[in-house]
């Protein structure tokens, strides 16, 4: 938490369209050994809450292939820019088109994330 701060008040002064594109990528990853640069981006997308340049239904779309489950600020970052109830049914929009059981994993988490945000998550 030290050095998220700082990262996010100096990520502050950069267009929105360019933190969307350079966070969410990186947030979307799998984290595997380095999980730094996943879950710092993940926390700095969620705080500076910059406009979703994705519909919703291609950003829910876009967790399915690496997307951690262990990295919440993806699915509440989501809920901020759409609302919870567009986030909600676009998970179902989606799942009805999968079959793949770890898509399936990240949409059910998706779902449960957004259920569990604390208020004003």
């Amino acid at each position: 938490m030290r050095d998220l701060k700082p990262l996010v008040a100096d990520l502050d002064r950069i267009p929105g369209s360019a933190l969307f594109d350079a966070l969410f990528p990186v947030a979307i990853r799998e984290q595997g050994q380095a999980s730094g640069p996943v879950a710092m981006s993940a926390y700095a997308l969620h705080a500076l809450n910059p406009p979703c340049q994705l519909p919703i239904d291609d950003a829910i779309a876009s967790l399915l292939p690496s997307w951690d489950i262990s990295i919440e600020e993806v699915p509440w970052y989501l809920a901020k820019q759409f609302g919870s109830d567009a986030v909600l049914a676009s998970v179902e929009r989606i799942r009805a088109r999968h079959t793949d059981p770890t898509a399936l994993t990240r949409l059910q988490t998706v779902e449960y994330w957004i259920r569990a945000a604390p208020a004003g998550a």
